[in-house]
């Protein structure tokens, strides 16, 4: 609405905005796809007026808040080697299994192997497989993560 010198976006855009900020956050809350590609997505289906669309905040706009509202349903790193993987974290964004193996070795030893399926493959078709450990910069509890690469 325009009176005067006094512009602002109507009551009707202002609940556009606000429920197109709300789907970003519900699903990035309750997804583990990138905020970048949520944001993308829901632009791409979002059938929003065109003053809507210019007052519409940017990705960059909106990533401290999202960012915040994932973290809080994050759950936290564990203290200890007796924790449960929450599904999310057990499964590709195309929903196949990427925990491979979760052995109990002893009480204080785990080993945890993440891979798809396609870098399985990769992996076993490689002629020469390179290892990298990282010690520096594990968590506390974690004596070492390990990153296989064919090449």
């Amino acid at each position: 609405k325009i009176n005067d010198d006094h512009n602002h976006p109507s009551e009707k855009e202002t609940i556009e905005v606000r429920d197109f900020r709300e789907n970003i956050k519900q699903r990035a809350i309750n997804e583990t796809t990138p905020i970048p590609r949520i944001y993308d997505e829901e632009c791409a289906k979002a059938k929003l007026s065109d003053t809507t669309t210019v007052i519409l905040p940017s990705g960059r706009e909106m990533n401290s808040a999202i960012n915040k509202a994932r973290r809080a349903s994050t759950p936290t790193i564990p203290t200890t080697q007796l924790f449960d993987i929450p599904e999310p974290f057990t499964k590709t964004l195309h929903d196949d299994d990427f925990l491979i193996v979760d052995k109990m070795i002893t009480r204080r030893q785990r080993i945890l192997l993440f891979a798809s399926r396609e870098q399985l493959k990769m992996l076993l078709g490689a002629d020469t497989i390179l290892m990298d450990g990282t010690f520096s910069t594990c968590p506390t509890q974690v004596d070492q993560n390990g990153r296989f690469r064919p090449t």
